[in-house]
């Protein structure tokens, strides 16, 4: 605080000596002028210097007058560079610019009465006015440039700020939603398997080749696994997005039924398998899934007719990199208009979370020949790819 003050201080001196030098050099009496004259002139250059951060429309009043009662002038030399200065600064400062036009219309017609008065010659006005024009309101312009870029840049600057917190925010909200999916994922997964592990504990239950105490232990854990499951489906149903509806696929759909389904709604899409066959960890398979249906989804609304073609291959491990499965879907440039489905634009940034979180990668982006191509390297062994990305 105090060093702004300084400078505020230091600027506002050099600034009146700066206008002051003038008012020396052509004051002299010698010249014409007068000390007392030269006095008046710097201590009012003062007070105008005191007052420009406050109030810029006086300063400049204030030296307009001054230059009027010198030679009965609108403009002189001793005072012609503080008003082109102040003219500036009054450009620079103020927000609008109407309290200057009033004020040359003021300067104007004060100019027009003063010739009237004193010479009786009104073909003196028109050279006031352009010494007025060149002097003052040409510097005024060039002040209200200033300050009109300067907002506009703060303005931009402020829009791409925001747009920028924008994005962040749908990015996050679409990270939210993709953990979410998973969540429900591993419901439908884990589900299954808890509703197995009931219906073989209440087999137990009835089984009279069994103790009583046995059978009480396996009636406890058909009962343990039921709670299990309520517990889990509310934690998923509290997760979920308001907006999110209830799946219509089984969770355990393969890519296959997901490509034909897609070929039988019109979409010219091939399958390569490349792999050979094992199962997948279950956030590794549903990674898979979601690759090839997200960009499936893309391909029907951004290049619609175009030919897909997806891929799925395996990547054998080496020393320093572990076995992975590669997702790669590919689409040419679009045959006719995009369908006009507008999406939110955060469905390639949920699918990078899934794929993150499954320890992979993803890569996407536009081909030479005007289409679009999507890769994601997945691990074979998910849990612990998992854990060391999130961990990163």
């Amino acid at each position: 605080m105090r060093a702004e003050r300084t400078r505020i201080i230091v600027v506002d001196l050099v600034l009146w000596a700066l206008l002051s030098c003038p008012v020396l050099l052509k004051g002299d009496p010698d010249d014409g002028g007068s000390w007392a004259g030269v006095a008046f002139g710097v201590a009012a250059l003062a007070v105008a210097v005191l007052v420009w951060r406050r109030a810029p429309l006086a300063s400049l009043s204030l030296v307009t007058a001054l230059s009027a009662v010198e030679n009965l002038e609108l403009v002189t030399v001793q005072y012609s560079l503080a008003m082109a200065v102040f003219g500036g600064l009054l450009g620079w400062r103020s927000p609008g610019a109407r309290p200057a036009l009033l004020a040359f219309g003021g300067i104007t017609a004060a100019g027009l009465v003063l010739v009237l008065a004193v010479e009786a010659d009104l073909w003196t006005w028109p050279a006031q006015l352009s010494s007025l024009l060149f002097t003052v309101v040409v510097p005024w312009l060039v002040g209200r440039y200033i300050r009109q870029y300067a907002e506009l840049v703060r303005t931009g600057w402020e829009l791409a700020d925001r747009m920028e917190r924008e994005q962040r925010a749908v990015a996050d909200r679409a990270r939210i939603r993709e953990r979410s999916r998973i969540a429900g994922d591993m419901h439908d997964s884990l589900g299954h398997d808890l509703s197995l592990i009931a219906v073989r504990a209440a087999a137990l239950e009835v089984d009279r080749t069994l103790s009583e105490r046995q059978r009480a232990s396996a009636g406890e854990l058909r009962q343990s696994a039921a709670d299990a499951t309520a517990r889990l489906r509310d934690i998923v149903g509290v997760l979920r997005a308001d907006d999110e509806r209830a799946p219509t696929v089984p969770a355990d759909e393969p890519v296959g039924a997901l490509v034909e389904r897609a070929r039988q709604s019109g979409l010219r899409v091939e399958l390569r398998e490349e792999r050979r066959p094992g199962a997948l960890p279950p956030m590794t398979d549903r990674a898979v899934y979601r690759v090839v249906q997200e960009a499936l989804t893309n391909a029907a609304k951004h290049a619609p007719g175009a030919a897909v073609v997806v891929t799925v291959a395996g990547e054998p491990g080496s020393k320093d990199a572990q076995e992975s499965v590669v997702v790669a879907v590919g689409n040419g440039p679009a045959a006719g208009p995009p369908s006009g489905l507008v999406g939110g634009g955060s469905g390639l940034v949920g699918l990078d979370e899934r794929v993150r979180l499954a320890g992979g990668e993803l890569a996407h982006g536009p081909r030479p020949d005007g289409g679009f191509a999507l890769t994601a390297r997945l691990p074979t062994t998910g849990p612990a790819a998992a854990g060391t990305t999130a961990a990163g």
